[in-house]
């Protein structure tokens, strides 16, 4: 919620190093009041979970986004009317006016609207809010929210034409063998009755869902988009006839389609050989792959599996600004900001979950059961001295970000919005959070985050110099970067 001087300086400072593309934040430039203008973003943060805020006098793609309302108490008032008259259901906002300097802007907070009551709609039409803006909701999108009213139970649903030759009669046998080893009450029951019990069957001899995509021969002949696409893509402006590499569909039973998109990852990002103490050699990974495993098995087993999502798979993309995974449906009985924590457990698909307990891939367990999977993925990553993941769900679809550039605290972002940032770039803007978290920088830390030449580097520290934003210590290749007094908080 923003409602301080010190919040709105936060949430624009994220939007300069966003460029202007934040899900939760949608900033409007206009004085006078339109209903058509503002219903769709207002409709679209009620459905995201979380909700969202609107700030109306700003434009996120100046160097100076302030350009304030005209009259912000009349601009308040009609925004709160238009919520509670023109939505169904009534969108629950809190508005304030804030002042920075000479210019008022108008936050609109808008709650999240009650699960129940999704998809919020205008005129008859819902929106879903994505990165880039407000969209018009399919009907299979709104099947969706409207699915997630009960409790999800797709997993156990029968998939026609199936018996148990679909199944894999080697994997339903470690299956069984697992389930009787940790589970007393089946520890004497035949192979038939396992399947029946933790719901891989049915009474009538059928594939359920679950059952098929885990324990399957080959699930895509019946379900196929119970899939994973994986492809490194390229910054388009740089090479616009290079759009994506090495493009894989990855299919077969849930553990298979985890073990090839591991070893895919493992193929395409940088690694390098590292001699131990004991004088043995392993690789190492600029993405630790346990990390990268965790959140596969985790959008593979937590996947939206209803109706409304078929023709829709997992995706997996290596990106110029880190790796992006993306599977349909979002998070169920928790929210983002609980995972991690001692509460965050809740499984989708809770069939599914429980058989890919006993079902394993090469090296391990699909799903360990512990809750432990999102602490080992930050552990991970901050071992090998990487930002921490971005978990992002708009209600339709999970993301999961590996970022190659820093995610930093409210109080960053609030002193930035302090700063005098006109006319500086992104990295720029960057370089100044990383120099008051961690120190002065050298023309090689520049690079790496940046992802610039050397010259690059040079001319942007050396711009901060002349700004009096930075000063330079140290020569040749000493010389490093630091926050300039004047600045410092």
């Amino acid at each position: 919620m923003i409602t301080t001087p010190e919040d709105l300086q936060g949430a624009l400072a994220r939007l300069a190093l966003d460029q202007g593309d934040s899900l939760d934040i949608e900033a409007k430039t206009f004085s006078e009041f339109s209903a058509d203008s503002l219903a769709p973003s207002l409709c679209s943060l009620a459905n995201l979970p979380g909700g969202g805020v609107i700030l109306l006098g700003v434009n996120e793609r100046q160097d100076d986004p302030l350009t304030g309302v005209d009259d912000p108490h009349a601009l308040a008032q009609q925004v709160t009317n238009l919520a509670r008259n023109g939505f169904a259901p009534p969108l629950t906002v809190h508005t304030a006016s804030i002042r920075l300097g000479e210019t008022t802007v108008v936050a609109v907070n808008v709650d999240e609207a009650p699960i129940s009551r999704k998809p919020v709609a205008w005129h008859g039409k819902a929106y879903v809010r994505q990165y880039d803006g407000d969209y018009t909701m399919s009907l299979q999108e709104q099947q969706q929210l409207l699915r997630r009213h009960d409790r999800p139970r797709d997993d156990r649903a029968i998939v026609p034409g199936t018996n148990i030759s679909d199944l894999d009669p080697a994997r339903i046998a470690d299956f069984a063998t697992s389930v009787r080893r940790s589970t007393p009450a089946l520890q004497n029951a035949t192979n038939d009755d396992i399947l029946l019990r933790m719901n891989a069957l049915t009474g009538s001899g059928e594939a359920t869902v679950a059952g098929l995509y885990a324990l399957g021969v080959y699930p895509q002949q019946h379900l196929p988009h119970l899939s994973l696409t994986a492809a490194v893509t390229t910054n388009s402006s740089q090479n616009p006839t290079h759009r994506a590499s090495n493009r894989k569909d990855f299919t077969g039973p849930l553990p298979t389609i985890l073990d090839n998109t591991v070893e895919w990852v493992a193929q395409n990002i940088s690694s390098s050989m590292v001699v131990n103490t004991d004088g043995r050699a392993d690789t190492t990974f600029s993405v630790p792959l346990v990390a990268v495993r965790e959140v596969v098995a985790n959008a593979l087993v937590h996947r939206d599996l209803s109706e409304a999502t078929s023709g829709r798979v997992v995706e997996l993309r290596l990106t110029s600004t880190g790796l992006v995974l993306t599977s349909p449906g979002g998070l169920w009985g928790l929210s983002v900001d609980q995972l991690g924590t001692p509460d965050g457990k809740s499984a989708v698909n809770e069939f599914l979950y429980g058989i890919c307990r006993h079902v394993g891939g090469r090296d391990h367990r699909v799903i360990e059961a512990m809750g432990t999977g999102i602490r080992t993925v930050r552990d991970a990553l901050a071992e090998a001295g990487l930002e921490p993941p971005r978990f992002i769900d708009n209600g339709l679809r999970f993301t999961v970000v590996f970022p190659n550039h820093a995610m930093y605290s409210s109080g960053d972002l609030t002193w930035l919005g302090t700063v005098k940032t006109t006319g500086l770039s992104r990295a720029q803007k960057e370089a100044l959070l990383r120099m008051r978290a961690v120190g002065p920088l050298s023309n090689g830390d520049y690079r790496s985050f940046a992802g610039v030449d050397s010259t690059t580097a040079r001319s942007d520290l050396k711009d901060l110099v002349a700004r009096g934003l930075a000063v330079r210590m140290g020569n040749r290749r000493g010389t490093r970067y630091g926050l300039s007094p004047s600045v410092k908080p």
